[in-house]
């Protein structure tokens, strides 16, 4: 019996397809054109998001300051370390587990989950705060990623420094005890709270006798009248064309007097 054998052969005409080396570069070349253009859209949309998220979290955060300055006579909260604990979680820091706040975004005045105030953390928030290590977070530490303007809530004095501002700083004392609502102006200009780190860029003095300084200018803030923004913060400047720090419109003609800029955009 015979068996027939069968030989398998492939038949081409050339070379086997696929790119050449020139072709595979030229397409790394366009991929690496397209990355490098899409990138930076892609990073702004992300920054954009974030700051919609922030901005509509203080929102709601100011609107809760408006229902608890209603339901307190008009009075702002004024106790240590107000302007950090104000709202949120307990935190890392040891700073009050009772949060006056929370009540007002539906939360539990001692609220031990990071995962419950929500509210209270701004997606944009990457640490960086003064003392501490650049990985620790303001949520984390403080229980929340927002910081209000101490010359509303927060002690009910602050720290005089020496030379030209010690006058404008003893009249604001004097007036700081049980603030009222009713004894601020302006309430569409002035600052409320915002992302954790303005108050360092602002803060032109320190009871440590130091100037802080972080990478950021523009902030996510709030204002007393509720509604939030995206500005531009500047060191010591008290009363400007864009935002008030201070709430006393008697006083803003001496703090046009000592603060950086001169002459001072907002007219009294």
């Amino acid at each position: 019996m015979s068996r027939n054998k069968y030989c398998h052969t492939f038949h081409t005409d050339g070379f086997l397809s696929g790119f050449t080396l020139v072709e595979l570069l030229v397409v790394v070349s366009i991929i690496s054109l397209l990355l490098a253009i899409m990138l930076p859209a892609l990073r702004k949309a992300r920054a954009m998001a974030s700051r919609t998220h922030c901005q509509g979290n203080l929102r709601q955060i100011a609107v809760a300051w408006l229902a608890f300055l209603n339901e307190h006579d008009g009075r702002f909260l004024q106790r240590v370390n107000a302007n950090h604990d104000f709202g949120g979680w307990v935190g890392n820091g040891g700073f009050a587990r009772l949060r006056p706040l929370n009540e007002y975004v539906g939360l539990e005045p001692e609220t031990t989950s990071e995962k419950k105030a929500d509210v209270f953390r701004c997606s944009a928030d990457k640490g960086g705060i003064i003392g501490l290590p650049s990985h620790e977070l303001a949520y984390h530490y403080f229980g929340n990623s927002y910081q209000t303007n101490f010359f509303l809530i927060g002690p009910d004095q602050v720290y005089v420094p020496p030379g030209n501002r010690k006058d404008l700083y003893n009249q604001i004392n004097a007036r700081l005890p049980n603030l009222n609502v009713a004894n601020v102006s302006d309430p569409a200009r002035l600052l409320l709270l915002g992302d954790n780190n303005w108050a360092y860029e602002w803060e032109p003095v320190t009871p440590h006798g130091k100037e802080w300084h972080v990478d950021a200018h523009h902030y996510n803030l709030a204002f007393l009248d509720g509604h939030a923004d995206f500005i531009r913060i500047r060191k010591g400047l008290y009363v400007t064309g864009e935002y008030n720090a201070l709430p006393f419109k008697d006083l803003y003609k001496m703090a046009c007097e000592v603060q950086e800029e001169v002459p001072c955009e907002a007219k009294p």
